[in-house]
């Protein structure tokens, strides 16, 4: 199924913004599914017909439009982009990308609002955006948007700067799969002719050059971007690094997608076997998460400590995460994991004391904070990036240094021997921002010098002054 077999909803005088997600799915509880889903739905309230682009998967056309349909949403799929080997995924530049110069002739949106940049919503894209007089909006979800390695991770191990320069940035790469430091090194800083793409020695060869597309992309990309909404301060430092000046920069903070719930504060005045400490992990299985950090306090917390860990998030059932609780088969204090709909985990995290957001990368925009914190539960999370921009330590939350196990066991095992602590901590959380919130301020940079009207409130301003 391609874009022009959807159904179309009836034609309207409301402005158009589109939602390129770079995906074929927005189904699940990802970030950044979540936010696009929240802030399409919030749209229609402002005035505004929000219309979420997804891209069919080349090799299955006719499942994933299936999948991504959501009632109260319009969507519409195009079909597959064409050359999108591996210089097209650097570059964000595939030969070709059927069914987009009709869809923006058909529509012609006010806005064009990127949720990534990459080679299902990326130079083409934006191109299409800009020769149709469309504004565009970069949301910046996650280090990919500038990172050739995605994570911002310097050599696979210390949070980076995000400065983009070939050499440091080829290294890094190579660094990030194992290869030694000076071999490294020396590989990034060679110039090879054309290698051979499809064997391992001529993609090592090869991966100074396709670092160099991915930086001409990133600053031909900043060219083309209005405005990259970013929903932590660090973030500024980053595009100014990179180029990318004050007035594109926008900091409008994120917040809570779901329906305000009445949280529990009550905490026992002691833990023991049959109320024990009660904590949850909210996230995906993934490396970056911080998870062994949990474990590893684990093992340093006797056995026999009154508490539970949940695990409440996908990926559990991946070679990564059968690999990380094998160790812990017969530990009762690690519960099974369990998937919850994002719809319903401000429900599931109520019932529990306090939040572990151990992430040993920098989150943009850590959704579990907002929701842990919304359903009153105080977060023990690395003292890093939109995290530590969001706990006041030991004032509403715990922080620790990142992936210092023996920190965070130290941290639990306060909690535990002091269950008035945790009470002071809920007592001092603030009510939290909603999508209602960030949905009005990013209305206000939608109709910046666009000639619209009927905004909700076209006065409104950033919660938060971007500092220098």
């Amino acid at each position: 199924m391609n874009m022009m077999d959807m159904e179309r909803a009836p034609t309207d005088s409301r402005p158009i913004c589109l939602h390129f997600a770079g995906a074929s799915s927005i189904t699940g509880g990802g970030g950044s599914n979540t936010f696009i889903r929240a802030l399409a739905r919030r749209q229609a309230g402002l005035g505004w017909r929000p219309i979420i682009v997804l891209n069919e998967r080349a090799e299955e056309p006719d499942c994933s439009a299936e999948q991504s349909r959501a009632p109260d949403l319009e969507i519409r799929i195009l079909p597959p982009v064409l050359g999108a080997n591996r210089k097209a995924y650097y570059a964000r530049r595939p030969q070709a990308a059927p069914g987009l110069q009709e869809l923006f002739e058909e529509l012609q949106p006010e806005v064009a609002h990127f949720h990534t940049l990459s080679m299902t919503a990326g130079l083409l894209h934006l191109e299409a955006a800009k020769a149709a007089g469309t504004r565009t909006v970069v949301t910046y979800h996650t280090g990919g948007i500038s990172c050739p390695q995605t994570g911002l991770l310097e050599n696979g191990f210390s949070p980076c700067d995000g400065r983009l320069e070939t050499t440091r940035c080829t290294r890094c790469r190579l660094a990030n799969r194992g290869m030694p430091a000076q071999l490294a090194e020396l590989l990034a800083r060679t110039e090879f002719g054309k290698a051979r793409e499809g064997s391992v020695i001529g993609r090592i060869f090869s991966s100074r050059s396709m670092t160099k597309s991915f930086i001409e992309a990133f600053r031909t990309a900043v060219g083309l971007v209005d405005v990259f909404h970013i929903q932590s301060r660090w973030i500024a430092g980053v595009l100014r690094t990179n180029g990318v000046p004050d007035e594109k920069i926008e900091f409008i903070e994120m917040g809570v997608s779901q329906d305000p719930i009445a949280p529990d504060i009550s905490v026992p005045e002691e833990f023991n076997e049959t109320r024990p400490l009660r904590l949850v992990f909210a996230g995906r299985c993934s490396d970056v998460k911080g998870i062994e950090t949990i474990l590893g306090a684990l093992k340093l917390i006797d056995q026999r400590a009154p508490l539970t860990v949940s695990l409440l998030g996908p990926g559990w059932d991946s070679a990564y995460g059968t690999k990380l609780l094998k160790p812990f088969a017969r530990d009762k204090r690690l519960l099974p994991p369990r998937t919850v709909l994002a719809e319903e985990m401000l429900h599931e995290l109520v019932t529990h004391d306090a939040c572990l957001v151990p992430s040993v990368w920098l989150e943009t925009g850590p959704l579990a904070v907002y929701e842990a914190m919304a359903a009153g539960l105080p977060v023990i999370g690395s003292r890093l990036g939109g995290i530590a921009e969001r706990i006041r330590h030991n004032v509403d939350g715990l922080l620790f240094a990142p992936g210092e196990a023996g920190q965070l066991a130290e941290r639990i095992a306060r909690l535990l021997a002091a269950p008035c602590e945790l009470r002071r901590l809920r007592s001092n959380i603030h009510p939290q921002r909603t999508f209602d919130h960030m949905a009005r301020e990013l209305d206000a940079v939608y109709r910046r010098g666009m000639k619209l009207s009927g905004s909700a409130d076209q006065t409104a301003s950033p919660a938060f002054a971007l500092s220098p």
